[in-house]
């Protein structure tokens, strides 16, 4: 018997007749100001949900499906929500610093004034996301961004690189010391051999035909 329980008041706000809560199906469950601190929700499913001030620090939800939940003012810092899915959640004012969000899906999601500083959010997808929050130090290499908005949002010191930023609004945001664009190809082989990211730069290019090695006279007859 597994029970969750309110962070201040002790009171049970949910009974599971279960070992552990990974793999365990959450959807449209009432815990708001839920204490899961260090708890295991690996591949939970928890749509619909209201996690709303729920202290999740250390919580495991690596590849768990939250969609449409409620996660606004929690406190998620040092949790893992590496491949989860997160698409159309609110997370208004919530901490996610030093977060593992590696590939989460966060698509249409509302973080305006969320805290994650520090958060690895690499291959993550944010298109279309309210990100006007404190992105700094945060790890968005190769993140989807297109379309997300970041008016005024802290980006000092995050990696950008290799990010798609396509129609984004970046108004306002701060930018001082953010990596961005492609990082530097050291070259592969001998003195001389082009880096690799030269190659794929002009990878697609139309190939001019070579100019004839003998002269234009040898051609005829």
């Amino acid at each position: 018997m597994i029970q969750i329980r309110h962070k201040s008041t002790g009171a049970v706000l949910l009974a599971l007749e279960a070992e552990s809560l990974a793999g365990a199906k959450l959807t449209g469950a009432k815990l708001q100001g839920a204490s899961l601190q260090g708890q295991d929700l690996r591949g939970a499913y928890i749509g619909n949900a209201d996690l709303r001030e729920a202290d999740l620090r250390g919580a495991d939800f690596t590849n768990a499906n939250m969609n449409g939940t409620a996660l606004d003012f929690v406190n998620a810092a040092h949790s893992k929500f590496s491949g989860a899915d997160l698409t159309d959640c609110t997370l208004a004012g919530a901490d996610f610093t030093e977060a593992d969000m590696q590939g989460v899906n966060l698509r249409y999601a509302k973080l305006e004034g969320a805290n994650l500083t520090g958060a690895n959010l690499a291959k993550s997808d944010l298109s279309m996301t309210n990100l006007r929050a404190n992105l700094s130090a945060a790890n968005l290499e190769g993140a989807d961004l297109r379309a997300a908005d970041l008016t005024s949002a802290n980006l000092m010191n995050a990696n950008l690189q290799n990010a798609n930023l396509k129609s984004a609004n970046l108004n306002c945001a701060i930018m001082t010391r953010a990596r961005t664009g492609q990082p530097t190809a050291k070259p592969a082989g001998p003195a001389g051999r082009a880096p690799a990211l030269a190659a794929t730069a002009t990878a697609g290019r139309k190939k001019v035909p070579a100019k004839p090695s003998k002269p234009w006279w040898q051609f005829w007859g």
